[in-house]
Parts: C-alpha cells; structure tokens; sequence
C-alpha cells in the first residue's frame, strides 16, 4: 500500500500501530488469554477428560494427596490403596498429551508462509524491502521506493513576486517519458492535472506567465513522483492604516485637521503629511508624480510607517512605490491619488453708490457705498484716485473684517487735493481691496469700476444739480403715470365679468 500510494509520516505511523495492534490481538487471542496459573485439579481433569477409562481416579488422588481433611471419616489404608491404585494406572500415561500445539502450529505455518513469500520477493526487490523498513519503521524518512524513472532534482518549495512568471522545473534519469504529469492545487482549491513537457535531455519544465495566488504542487514522471511542495506568492504591502494631517495657510483661519483618505481637496499652500502604516516591514517607499521625480518616504517603526510630507502649490496626481524588506521585491502601486488644490482667488469689489459719475465744488464730500467679498477673508480697502488721468495716489479707507463687507467712506477731497482748478480738473477713482493671503506675492487685491468726479465752479454745480432735479422730478412723473394706468386697467379687469 505504501508502494503504491506512498503514505506520508502520519499514515505510515497509523498504519503501524494497526499492524501492531493487530499482532497484540493474535497474541492475546491464540496464546495470552489462554495462560492460567498451574492447578493440580484442573490438570487432572484434562487427563481424565482423554483418559475416560480413570473414572475419576486422578481427581480424587489430586485432592487427597495431602491427606484426608480431619472432618472427613476416611479410612488410612483406603487412601493408600488409592494412591497405589492411581499410579498403577498412570503409569504408562503420557501427559504431555493434554498439551495442544494447533494453534501454535497455524501461527508458525502462517507467520513461514510470510518470511518465505517476503525472502522471495527480495531477491529481485531487495531495495523495496529496505525502503519499506525503514519507511515503516522511521515515519520521517523522505526516501521513495526505486524506479524506472528517477526524479533526481526539482525546483521545490519557492517564493514569487505577486504578478511575475514561475517556472517549475524537473531533472530525470533512468526511463524518461515524453511528458509528465503537474499537480497544482490553489489555495482553498482542489488539485488540478497539467501536462508537464520535456524540454530537453531528461529536463522538463512548466513556466506560470503571472502568478497572482500561492499554490502547491507535485510532479508525476513514469513511475516516480514527486512530494508535495509550495510556490508562496509574496503580494505588495498593504496599507492597513492612513493618517493626513492638513495644516493650512493661515490667511484661511482654518485649523489643522487629520483624514484618513489620500484624495485631497486642499487650499493652495497647505502642508500635507502623510503617514501610511503598512503590513509589512519596509526596505524602502516612495512617492511618485506624473511630472516630478519620486520623493523617497521616511521609515519608522522598523520600516511600518512610510511618511512625506509636502507644500500643495499646485494640483497633482500621485502613486507610491514599496520595496518589501524580507524578500527585496520591490512594487509599483497601480492605483493613482490626486490632490486637487483650490487657488486663493482675488477678491471682488463693486461701488455701490454713487451709481454714475459725477460734478462736484473743491469742497466735495464725497461718500461711496460698495460691497467687497472674499473666498475666505479681506483685509483692508482704499481709494485709489488720479487727478487727469496722472499718477495714481491712495486714500486709506482701514482695515476690512470677514468675507463679505459693504460699508460706507467718506472722502474729503480737498483735504487730499487742495489745488484742483475749477472747470478744468477732473478725479478718477476706485475703491481697491485687499485679502490675508501670505503666500507667495502677498496679498491679493482687485479694484471696483473707476468712477469720475469733475471739478466745477459753484455756478455750474448748481445749474448741474438743477438739472438733475428736474430729471429726477420728470422720472417720477413718468413712473406715476405708468402706475395709475397699471392701476386702471386692474381695475377694469376686476369688473369685466367673462361671457
């Protein structure tokens, strides 16, 4: 049996004890329960039991051999004439004839017909006979039983880079076939049969494209085969935990927080690190970007923590790259991260009122409503204004709070002008606004439609404002009008009645 299906350790150790235990049970059977302690009587009775012709003779002369029991009323002479009776009849009595060899005789026939078939077969399979011995006997041999074909080297137990080529390879002698027999079983899976071909002079070889799973497998050639061994498949490390840390720009007045996603939306100038905990011990890690060279991450932790950290100034994709420390394989991740970086936009300003341009005295006063915003928060505003299109000067208007701001200023322009020329000068202005950005290039700023202010004698102002009186006076006429006949044609509606 062992030939034939070449029982591993734990099999051939079974089988030994049953063989064991079964010589036990004959032993037992056919010989031990058998074994009494010597008893005169019973033997006597064995011997009457072949020897009916005593009629009790020798049971009695067993049991008053030592006399008569004092209560017994028996006769001196009788028991004498007893025993001299008894030996006159027992003397020509063999009895070694109540012992039965039969049993003992089948056992040594059987136990002959074993050793003389076993020295049989040993004159041409004499080394199957040392192998099954010491097989038997030593359940951790390896040794094989010989062949016609001999598998003298393997490929073995081996480890393989998750997603590169293995190649099982076999050296033979003796009879070789044309091809062989591969046993895989996956992981979880049962065994399947492959074709195992000669490549050349008694090698044979099978080579596995990709490999994406451990298995096990044996080899089948002729009448040899192969044990069972192993292709482990070592998968890239895996990352088991992530920490982001975000600190960002202060000009946002938003504090540091941690995720645990690599997808990022950040504002432009935070600080990302990263802090990736993997399965396995690292040799080496790197972060990769489409269009920068790799940037080699920290190890800690005996090579479990990968760590970088970086500036987001712009929006980019990333990748890592692992080399596992135990085998040194080194793997490129196939998944793509990105960081998307919102750019800190300029703020937005709109003069709100005046809603036109405008003539006005020296002595001007001039009030601007506007409304500012920003993406996260302003800072301060100003007046930028030109005298005839010249150079630009600045009027402070102080410092700005929040993200949406609408106020009011106000602006004496002789204070700032003193010598403007009447009917002949004119102001352009602006209101210019700045946010708390402290990147790169400081603050941004972004100024409102420019507004013109035209310098008059009070003659003219007042002829200017006249006129807009009546302009204004005119516009409400108009309006007036148009409400009472909206109001007409509602109430004639009210009163039609449908046919």
């Amino acid at each position: 049996m062992d030939w034939l299906f070449l029982i591993p350790g734990f099999g051939r150790l079974a089988l030994l004890a049953i063989n064991v235990a079964a010589l036990a049970w004959v032993a037992w059977h056919h010989w031990l329960r058998h074994l009494h302690h010597y008893d005169p009587v019973r033997t006597a009775l064995q011997v009457e039991r072949r020897h009916p012709e005593l009629q009790s003779l020798l049971v009695s002369f067993v049991q008053f051999r030592h006399g008569a029991p004092a209560a017994a009323a028996v006769s001196p002479s009788l028991l004498r004439a007893l025993r001299q009776q008894t030996i006159e009849y027992t003397q020509p009595i063999d009895f070694r004839e109540i012992v039965s060899y039969r049993e003992l005789k089948r056992i040594f026939v059987l136990s002959a017909c074993v050793v003389v078939f076993f020295a049989a077969i040993s004159v041409n399979w004499s080394e199957h006979l040392r192998v099954l011995a010491l097989r038997m006997l030593n359940p951790e041999a390896t040794v094989g039983y010989p062949t016609r074909t001999r598998i003298t080297a393997i490929t073995g137990d081996i480890t393989v880079q998750q997603g590169k080529k293995a190649t099982i390879e076999v050296q033979a002698a003796g009879l070789l076939p044309r091809e062989g027999i591969l046993y895989v079983r996956p992981e979880g899976g049962a065994w399947e049969r492959v074709s195992f071909p000669q490549v050349e002079g008694g090698r044979y070889a099978y080579e596995f494209h990709e490999v994406f799973q451990s298995f096990a497998y044996r080899v089948r050639l002729g009448d040899d085969a192969s044990p069972e061994h192993t292709v482990a498949v070592v998968p890239p490390p895996r990352i088991v935990e992530t920490r982001v840390r975000l600190e960002y720009p202060k000009y946002t007045g938003t504090p540091a927080q941690t995720l645990d996603i690599l997808n990022l939306e950040v504002p432009e100038g935070t600080r990302i690190r990263w802090e990736l905990r993997c399965d396995r011990p690292l040799a080496s890690a790197a972060m990769t970007r489409e269009s920068a060279a790799a940037t080699n991450m920290q190890l800690l932790n005996g090579g479990l923590l990968a760590v970088a950290e970086a500036v987001a100034a712009e929006s980019f994709d990333y990748s890592f790259q692992w080399k596992e420390a135990q085998h040194g394989y080194e793997y490129k991740d196939e998944v793509r991260y990105f960081v998307q970086v919102i750019p800190d936009s300029a703020p937005q300003v709109e003069i709100l009122r005046p809603l036109e341009d405008e003539k006005c005295t020296i002595r001007k006063t001039l009030t601007v409503a506007f409304q500012a915003r920003d993406d996260y928060a302003l800072a301060e505003a100003a007046i930028i204004y030109t005298v005839n299109d010249g150079e630009e000067k600045r009027f402070p208007l102080g410092p700005l709070k929040g993200r949406i701001v609408e106020r009011e200023a106000r602006w004496t322009i002789r204070e700032s002008i003193p010598n403007l020329k009447e009917n002949v000068d004119f102001i352009t202005y602006q209101i210019e606004v700045a946010d708390n950005h402290t990147g790169e290039g400081g603050a941004f700023k972004s100024r409102s439609q420019a507004r013109r202010l035209y310098i008059v004698d009070v003659p003219t102002y007042l002829q200017y404002m006249a006129e807009r009186r009546r302009k204004l006076v005119g516009d409400i006429r108009t309006m007036h009008t148009q409400e009472t006949e909206a109001a007409e044609k509602v109430d004639e509606l009210k009163t039609t009645r449908p046919e």
